[in-house]
């Protein structure tokens, strides 16, 4: 009798062992082995494509979700409820309504710069800057575009008050610039060269001297440092390899965003590529946050101690 009880304790420790193992076991997979981060290749994010190609963040010992987002708010939605850990690019605008409106996220890195990769278009050689007043404009609400218009319309010594704003996509807004629905559409590269390309818009004001089109990287305030540095690491080795296989992966970007390799070519010197927060980025980010919080988007002024 005392034999097999002896032997049903030593059964029962070894069940115990091998449970607290896979929990282990199955707690670094689940836990801080797994990553789920953005993938979005537009409007150009090509240190992104580069990585997903490379699996750099693989190599860092993660096993990566790669989920797609339409617009900036979804993704910090996402971070907050614990869906996403890191948005890799995120429009500063974004970034700062979604901080201003209660979500408790930070920016880990700056992503990129593009100027002039925004534009105000409209039909060819329809109207000119001076005749902005009275038009129908399309543009995404809450973005770096919706932005730039207000720096356009600024320097014009006009307001919002006077044009009609349409709160559109950039694919919506061009089909409805189009179809005649508006007069003028805020335009993103890959989108913007294509059009200007194929004839098909003429470029009111792009955003040279007014942003800088600052995207930036994303996480939620709980999510661990370790975490952090790996993916910062990560890509850190995705702009080095940028630099030394430049042509590579222009015919990467091609291949990924179906644009042909010519208009890649044009597209990719608008863009710089950094993880600094300089002091350029800080004095973007306030600017940014002044403008909002003139025009009414936000009702309240983030600190830039809370963004960074």
């Amino acid at each position: 009798m005392k034999f097999k009880q002896w032997h049903l304790l030593v059964l029962i420790g070894l069940l115990v062992i091998a449970g607290v193992f896979y929990f282990t076991k199955t707690s670094d997979r689940l836990g801080e082995s797994e990553l789920r981060v953005t993938y979005n290749p537009m409007p150009f994010n090509l240190p992104s494509m580069v990585e997903r190609e490379q699996q750099f963040l693989a190599e860092q010992g993660f096993d990566v979700e790669y989920n797609t987002f339409a617009v900036g708010h979804a993704m910090a939605e996402a971070l907050v409820a614990g869906e996403l850990d890191v948005a890799v690019v995120m429009g500063g605008t974004s970034f700062i309504t979604s901080v201003a409106g209660g979500r408790d996220l930070k920016i880990i890195a700056s992503y990129s710069q593009a100027p002039s990769g925004f534009a105000l278009v409209s039909t060819v050689d329809s109207w000119s800057i001076d005749q902005l007043v009275g038009k129908r404009i399309a543009v995404p609400f809450g973005t770096e575009a919706h932005y730039l218009l207000g720096k356009i319309l600024q320097e014009q010594g006009l307001s919002f008050e006077d044009i009609e704003l349409v709160n559109m996509l950039v694919p919506d807004g061009v089909a409805a610039l189009q179809s005649g629905q508006v007069d003028g559409a805020m335009v993103v590269e890959p989108v913007l060269t294509r059009l200007v390309q194929n004839n098909q818009v003429s470029i009111i004001r792009d955003g040279t001297g007014l942003i800088t089109g600052l995207t930036v990287s994303v996480v939620s305030r709980d999510l661990d440092q370790r975490t952090i540095d790996k993916f910062l690491a990560a890509q850190k080795k995705t702009l080095a390899y940028i630099t030394d296989n430049y042509q590579e992966v222009l015919e990467l970007a091609s291949e990924e965003t179906g644009l042909p390799l010519p208009l890649i070519q044009k597209i990719a010197p608008k863009y710089q590529f950094t993880l600094e927060i300089d002091e350029q980025v800080k004095n973007t980010l306030l600017d940014t946050i002044d403008f909002l919080y003139e025009q009414g988007i936000i009702r309240t002024k983030p600190d830039l101690n809370q963004l960074l």
